[in-house]
């Protein structure tokens, strides 16, 4: 029962025109109640999350907000667990999740509203999460926040940022005078106007002090002179005064019960009706109870004075009824709730028993940061007892990189487990090792396949792993009869992430296996069942098969940054950084092929803010080739070289090697480094020898092969290489066909044609390829200084001389030698002795072009 305020509704409607609004109070001063009737008649899309006890931590906070939020995003709980495991390997965790939240957010008008946000206070991380959040989405989301201090909120910031008007403050939240007899007179008309005004005075206005005490009276005037006498805590004589209607019997239950944040028959009686007891008690005493989103909790102030006779009751009688709380939680299936009791009153032993019997479901399910933060709450020593919580341990490391900490807690909770706990932790293990690309995965999965008892369900993920890991032993056979035994059993199983999983997993396995039309259905059917389902890590795994079939197969850039943005999409919904990383540098590899300055650089801010401290050096490695090509532009081959150097042997395919090992040869000859060059070279030929089906990686490999060839004024090399190329037209894309055309019209500017014109046309068409980055640093390649140039720069006599020093019949001293060879751009004699051998039409004065 309250009084609808219309100056309270128009300062909220007021506030519309900004991002955030704030109401600050007391406890009781009204913040709800004015929020409810405001909110009544807004408009548009509306969620509201009323903030509980429990709910004080960064965790829970967002938990509870991803709950309010899920009517209208239904996927937003389900990737929570993944973006608060990335969050807390951040160095600021509420930045990762305020940007996973307003990737959810999106660009859709919305009013958030937040009450009683006190209970988050002094609670690291959430006041920082709201700011970001309002940052982010100040466009077209509103913010309102009810809460009694709002000294964690950067009130100052975004009053100079125009984001906010003063707050509607307990001043303003005050009933005036005339407000207080109009609500006594639809209340408790008998009741006196002088005596209203002696209420009003010392209740100081406040809206739910007034309004108790005025139901209170109502109830009995007699009691009115003896209420309504100045002195502190007026709201303690209206609380006992109602308690005292109540039997010892009553009181006790109403004291006990102070524990729950809501009053559901089910949680007070434990499973028996308690439906009369609450009849009757609201019979007695309806002030006492308020109604939230339909759900009945004890009056705020009233609730707090039952508390505070909870604790004269004694620390343990407070603990005790904190833990009945719990198990009747636990008994309704609301375990999370369960475990933010059991954690605030440090209670062990229940921590956990519910960790070891819901702890992998709630990973499964997408709620694995309640797990985690029951986990951090646990004395080391307990932590150390429990198989569970060893595993989840190891999991959580895994997943960050530290392989080392993780192999030790996966021996430790193997070695404490039994089966079919076992089982499910040597799965678990097994994904760790396969993480990391470790043989002995195979081993784990093998042994548990072997387990008649293995349950359908772990069997069909056992079998999925077991396909990959077979990829990296190159046991495609193997991996492709894994695979389709878990796709059968997965398709048979009522398990959505099974079915998603097992299609990702194949589609995976079918693109080694050079079975890219198979790879894009199976990855097409996961991504489909991922995303009706809100798995968002496995939709990003299913649309980078999809990527892959696009970039190495069919060579498509423009369909390639399309599901590189909804890879991104999905990493940001899952809180997933390595993929948003992966997404980024992917993306910035085309973009700088294609000569896209202007994208390059707004992807460069992206991974400049981006938090990917725990990614390793690997990731960063990937940004190479795209910096290195870069450098080019601008004629910095030998730094591009140095970029590249020492990466190829990093690669575990052999195609991947060649490349890298072929524009380690260009950026080399590029800058002078001969001897460089024909090492990577070298290296670039085995590697290409080694490549089963020949696809566009290994035609690229081929392509750079030849051009840096053609710089080493090897073009007889080149040739040879130019002929292995064109010898499998069919895997050649367009934007390679471009590249090779341009690779052959440099071949004859380097045998002297005068083809200007021919090879600026080819250039060009690499450009409308979507390789215009690449032709750029062609451009610059040094073209001029070609073979027969260089050959022209030497004498009658020094040509005489170089070929007795290649023949070895020389007498010349060394002051010759050294001449010739700085005029043929040569580092040493050796290499002297290779351009004299290579060009030798060109000494003996043949024009080369015709000896050639």
């Amino acid at each position: 029962m309250s009084l609808v305020r219309e100056r309270i509704s128009e300062r909220l409607a007021a506030g519309a025109r900004r991002p955030v609004t704030l109401l600050t109070g007391r406890a009781g001063s009204g913040k709800s109640i004015a929020l409810d009737h405001y909110l009544r008649g807004l408009c548009g899309e509306i969620v509201r999350l009323d903030l509980l006890p429990t709910h004080g931590s960064l965790t829970r906070f967002v938990r509870a907000l991803a709950a309010a939020l899920e009517p209208a995003l239904p996927r937003i709980g389900q990737s929570l667990a993944i973006a608060h495991e990335r969050a807390t390997q951040s160095s600021k965790p509420s930045d990762v999740l305020a940007t996973w939240l307003a990737e959810h957010l999106e660009k859709v008008p919305r009013t958030i509203v937040i009450d009683d946000f006190h209970h988050c206070e002094g609670e690291a991380g959430v006041a920082d999460l709201i700011a970001r959040a309002v940052e982010l989405t100040r466009a077209h989301v509103r913010w309102i926040i009810a809460t009694r201090s709002s000294a964690d909120l950067p009130v100052s910031s975004w009053l100079a940022r125009g984001d906010t008007d003063l707050p509607i403050d307990e001043q303003s939240l005050r009933f005036s005078s005339a407000e207080a007899q109009l609500l006594a007179s639809e209340v408790a008309p008998a009741i006196a106007g002088a005596s209203v005004a002696q209420l009003l005075e010392i209740t100081s206005g406040i809206p739910a002090s007034f309004t108790f005490g005025l139901q209170t009276i109502a109830q009995e005037p007699v009691i009115a002179d003896r209420l309504l006498v100045a002195g502190p805590d007026p709201f303690g004589r209206f609380a006992s005064e109602v308690l005292s209607r109540f039997s010892p019997t009553e009181r006790k239950l109403l004291i006990e019960t102070a524990a729950f944040s809501e009053l559901d028959e089910r949680l007070i009686a434990g499973g028996d009706d308690a439906s009369p007891w609450l009849a009757s008690v609201e019979a007695k005493a309806p002030q006492i109870f308020e109604f939230r989103q339909g759900r009945r909790r004890y009056h705020g102030l009233f609730m707090e004075s039952l508390c505070e006779r909870l604790r004269e009751l004694g620390s343990s009688a407070a603990r005790d009824a904190a833990r009945r709380a719990a198990l009747a939680l636990e008994r309704t299936g609301r375990i999370g709730e369960a475990l933010a009791i059991y954690v605030r009153e440090r209670l062990d032993t229940e921590l956990v028993r519910v960790i070891e019997v819901h702890g992998f479901a709630f990973l499964e399910a997408g709620r694995g940061e309640s797990i985690h933060e029951a986990i951090n709450a646990l004395d080391p020593l307990v932590q150390m007892m429990s198989p569970v919580v060893l595993a989840i341990k190891a999991m959580s490391d895994s997943s960050i990189g530290r392989f080392d900490t993780a192999e030790s807690w996966f021996a430790l909770a193997l070695d404490r487990a039994v089966d079919p706990l076992r089982a499910q932790i040597a799965y678990q293990y097994g994904t760790h090792l396969l993480r990391f690309f470790r043989r002995e995965a195979v081993g784990v999965f093998e042994g548990l396949l072997a387990d008649p008892l293995l349950a359908d369900k772990l069997r069909a993920y056992v079998l999925a792993a077991l396909g990959p890991a077979y990829v990296f032993e190159r046991r495609l056979d193997d991996a492709r009869r894994a695979t389709d035994k878990a796709l059968a059993l997965a398709g048979s199983l009522d398990a959505p992430h099974v079915f998603a999983r097992a299609h990702h997993q194949a589609a995976y396995v079918a693109l080694f296996c050079g079975e890219a039309f198979r790879a894009k259905e199976l990855a097409s059917t996961s991504l489909a069942c991922a995303t009706e389902h809100g798995y968002f890590d496995v939709s990003a795994g299913a649309l980078s098969v999809l990527y892959s079939v696009a970039a190495d197969i069919e060579d498509d850039p423009v369909e390639s940054l399309r599901l590189l943005e909804a890879v991104g999409d999905c990493a940001a919904k899952s809180g997933s950084l390595i993929n948003q990383l992966i997404s980024l540098v992917a993306s910035l590899e085309i973009e700088v092929e294609r000569n896209n300055e202007e994208a390059a650089e707004l992807i460069d801010q992206k991974l400049r803010t981006l938090d990917v401290s725990f990614a390793g050096r690997t990731t960063y490695d990937a940004l190479l080739p795209t910096q290195a090509l870069r450098e080019t532009w601008a004629g910095g081959f030998r730094v591009a070289y140095r970029l590249l150097a020492t990466s190829a042997d990093q690669h575990w395919s052999a195609d991947r090697r060649a490349l890298r090992f072929a524009e380690v040869a260009l950026y080399a000859a590029a800058a002078g480094l001969e001897s460089e060059a024909t090492d990577a070279l070298r290296s670039a030929a085995e590697s290409l020898t080694l490549c089963g089906e020949v696809d566009l990686r290994v035609q690229r490999a081929r392509l750079y092969s030849a051009l840096a060839s053609i710089v080493l004024g090897r073009t007889e090399a080149a040739k040879e290489m130019l002929a292995v190329v064109d010898a499998t037209p069919h895997s050649l894309s367009r934007r390679l066909v471009a590249l090779r055309r341009t690779i052959g019209a440099l071949y004859e500017r380097y045998r002297g044609a005068r083809n200007h014109n021919e090879l600026l046309g080819y250039l060009k068409e690499m450009g409308d390829c979507g390789f215009a980055g690449v032709a750029r640093a062609i451009a610059v390649l040094p073209l001029a200084d070609n073979a027969v140039t260089r050959i022209g720069r030497l004498s009658v006599s020094e040509r005489l001389e170089a070929l007795r020093f290649a023949d070895g019949t020389s007498s010349a001293g060394d002051d010759p030698i050294r001449t010739i060879a700085q005029k043929l751009g040569c580092e040493h004699e050796r290499a002297v002795r290779r351009a004299v051998t290579w060009h030798r039409g060109a000494f003996d004065g043949v024009p080369f072009a015709v000896r050639s």
